[in-house]
């Protein structure tokens, strides 16, 4: 009679542990991931937020991938209701890696698409999205670079007008457009 109790037993602890690892690994790794991942862990979603109608503008963030993973999704709260062109760069280059479109419906949540981008470490990219008027930061008690272990956020980057073009101007104290990513990294 006991083994026809223990059976089960250890059979649902194998499931269970079967079920947690395959939940923590990928291939032999194990990942770790954040969503709004600049906001969250750079510079704080705790500053005020500012709206500016000045464009058109295309307009982002530079950062450098100092670990590899992926980006899970583009992030943008926008003042500006519409589709959105978001385009990711080749900084070294300035040429479009890849584009994608979001449609903005209100003003007050993030909106997110969904990719499955592949992070080089040590490559800088630059994401920017094309709009009329944008949130923004002021960074007034910090300056960009901001770094940690997986990214550092070198600048915002701007240049005006409607096309998809390469926001080669810069600035290190405020945050332009809110576009941020999730993201998903390995951790060995």
């Amino acid at each position: 009679m006991k083994t026809k109790i223990q059976l089960p037993f250890y059979a649902s602890i194998v499931i269970l542990f079967f079920t947690v690892g395959c939940m923590m690994f990928k291939g032999g790794f194990s990942f770790g991931s954040q969503e709004n991942y600049f906001q969250t862990a750079l510079y704080s979603s705790g500053l005020p937020i500012k709206i500016a109608n000045t464009g058109p503008w295309e307009m982002g963030e530079t950062f450098l991938a100092k670990s590899g993973g992926k980006i899970k999704s583009i992030n943008i709260k926008n003042s500006e209701l519409g589709i959105k062109r978001i385009t990711m760069w080749d900084t070294e280059t300035r040429l479009p890696i890849a584009t994608y479109f979001l449609k903005i419906e209100n003003t007050k949540d993030y909106h997110k698409i969904f990719v499955d981008f592949p992070l080089v470490q040590g490559k800088i990219y630059t994401l920017s999205f094309n709009t009329v008027s944008y949130f923004y930061h002021e960074l007034n008690f910090k300056k960009l670079p901001l770094s940690d272990e997986h990214f550092t956020l070198i600048s915002t980057n701007y240049k005006q007008g409607h096309w998809q073009q390469f926001p080669e101007f810069s600035t290190d104290n405020i945050i332009h457009g809110f576009i941020d990513i999730d993201f998903e990294w390995a951790m060995n």
